[in-house]
Parts: C-alpha cells; sequence; structure tokens
C-alpha cells in the first residue's frame, strides 16, 4: 500500500477496482507500521498484525522523505510525505514454508519474531500470536518435555536464538530426542525473524534397520552359496562314483580280454608244435 502523511491510504495493490474504492481513504495511521517511520524516518518490521480484513499479516513499511532543500529540517532531516508498506500473509508465509522441506524429511519447521511470538509452528498453528515465554506456551512445554531440565534447555536455547545467535542442540520430547537448529532471518542488518527446524533422531533407527536388512541379506546369501556348493559337490560325488564304476566295468572287459588273448595264444603255441 502506499499512505500518505496524514495515514490514509493512497493506492493498493492486487485488488479489484470494488475493494480498492472501499479502502481507498481508510486511515491506518495508528498503525505501527506507519507511526514508527513517520517519527523514526526508518523502515519498519512488524510482528503478527491482524488486518482490518481479519487476516493476520507481517508488514514491512519504509518511509518516503523528501530531501529536496526546501524540505530539509533544521535537524538535517527531510520531510516525511508518506510511506510504502508491503504485507505477507501469514498462510502464505506458512505454505512458503512448508514447502521447503523435502517430503521424506521428518521434521516441523518454525517461526517466531524478534520478541518471541509465534507466527507459524508446524502443526500447531493455535499457538499463532501466543509468546513463547507467556504462561499458556509454557504449559505446553511442561507437558511435552520431559525431564525438566529439557524444558529448562530450550527456553535457553529460545532466548539465545532471539539475540540473534546461530547453532542447534539436542532435546527429549516426549521420550524422543530431537536436534533443534536455528537461524536469524536478517534484514538490512537487524534480525527481523528467528527460523527453527526440528528432525528426530531417525536416523539411527533407519541404519539399525538397514543393517539388520544387510545382515539378513547376508545370510540368505551365504545360505545360497552353501546350497549351491552342496548341490555342486553331490553332483560331482555322483559323476566321480558312477565313473569309478564305469572305469572299473571297463578294466575288468579289458582284464577278461586279455586273459582271453592269453588262453588262445598258448592253444595257438600248441597247435604250432
Amino acid at each position: 500500500m502506499w499512505l500518505n502523511r496524514d495515514g490514509k491510504i493512497n493506492w493498493i495493490s492486487n485488488i479489484n477496482q470494488s475493494t480498492y474504492q472501499k479502502y481507498k481513504g481508510t486511515n491506518l495511521s495508528y498503525r505501527p507500521y506507519f507511526t514508527v517511520p513517520g517519527a523514526t524516518h526508518t523502515e519498519y518490521y512488524s510482528s503478527l498484525i491482524s488486518s482490518n480484513d481479519r487476516i493476520p499479516r507481517l508488514y514491512i513499511s519504509y518511509p518516503v522523505v523528501n530531501m529536496t532543500a526546501n524540505f530539509i529540517n533544521d535537524n538535517g532531516s527531510g520531510t516525511f510525505t508518506g510511506l510504502v508498506v508491503a504485507s505477507v500473509r501469514l498462510g502464505a508465509l506458512g505454505d512458503f514454508l512448508k514447502n521447503q522441506l523435502f517430503a521424506q524429511f521428518n521434521g516441523t519447521i518454525g517461526l517466531l519474531d524478534r520478541n518471541g511470538v509465534i507466527l507459524y509452528a508446524t502443526g500447531g498453528q493455535q499457538y499463532a500470536g501466543e509468546n513463547v515465554f507467556g504462561d499458556k506456551f509454557q504449559s505446553v512445554l511442561s507437558s511435552l518435555l520431559r525431564p525438566v531440565e529439557s524444558r529448562i534447555l530450550l527456553t535457553e536455547l529460545l532466548k539465545k536464538s532471539l539475540q540473534g545467535n546461530t547453532g542447534s542442540a539436542d532435546i527429549s520430547i516426549n521420550g524422543k530426542v530431537n536436534t533443534i537448529a536455528y537461524q536469524p532471518v536478517v534484514v538490512n542488518g537487524k534480525n527481523f525473524l528467528t527460523l527453527y527446524i526440528t528432525a528426530q533422531h531417525t536416523l539411527a533407527r533407519d541404519a539399525s534397520t538397514l543393517v539388520g536388512q544387510q545382515q539378513s541379506l547376508t545370510i540368505l546369501i551365504i545360505t545360497i552359496i552353501g546350497a549351491v556348493a552342496f548341490i555342486i559337490a553331490f553332483l560331482v560325488f555322483s559323476w566321480n562314483r558312477r565313473l569309478e564304476a564305469v572305469v572299473n566295468a571297463r578294466t575288468g572287459e579289458l582284464k577278461h580280454a586279455n586273459d582271453s588273448l592269453a588262453k588262445s595264444n598258448k592253444q595257438l603255441a600248441i597247435a604250432n608244435e
């Protein structure tokens, strides 16, 4: 949107003419995305704000300041003439974040503003707008995080992450170890939001399953090789037995033929005499 110096809407993008006429001239001067840039002449990044159409959004606004000679004040700053503000629907932001995760990735993603207000959490949008250090969300953590040291560790992690740090830690959630990684979303050198990704430690279980499958496959292969070797040995043994029987039979026949030949030779010698 483009707001004039009084905070009234001059122009809105991506809406039809009837909606534009409905909102044109609407006074938004009470909104922080107008009052802060108007007073400081600097950009403004909002937390979660419910818009006039009751849709929660994030807002980023930049002041329009006239810096020409005739409009520079005594303190050296220009004259505030309005601002340009862009908004992001919370639902669209959530869909974008979900699409960044691989389908096979068994994890969650979350987003907090710089004050610790929940903007988005996978499977937990009922907590959007709640502060992670508030009583409501802390009571939820108490039921999820056991032992109590896990909740203390997570609270310290959240505080550290909101200070603009990057890191990760392992935390037990519902008896399952999860790794939580966090990193600030920085715009123009300022921490605008903090992004979190959690993942259960399923790698060890997957690796164990694969090892078990590999062991079963190895045993199966060894069994098959053993069976094939046994069959081959049996066939070779049987073939050797048959060959031995054939050789013995041929040897007997040859011996009998030799004996007959020797007898015939003896008779022939007698006849010759």
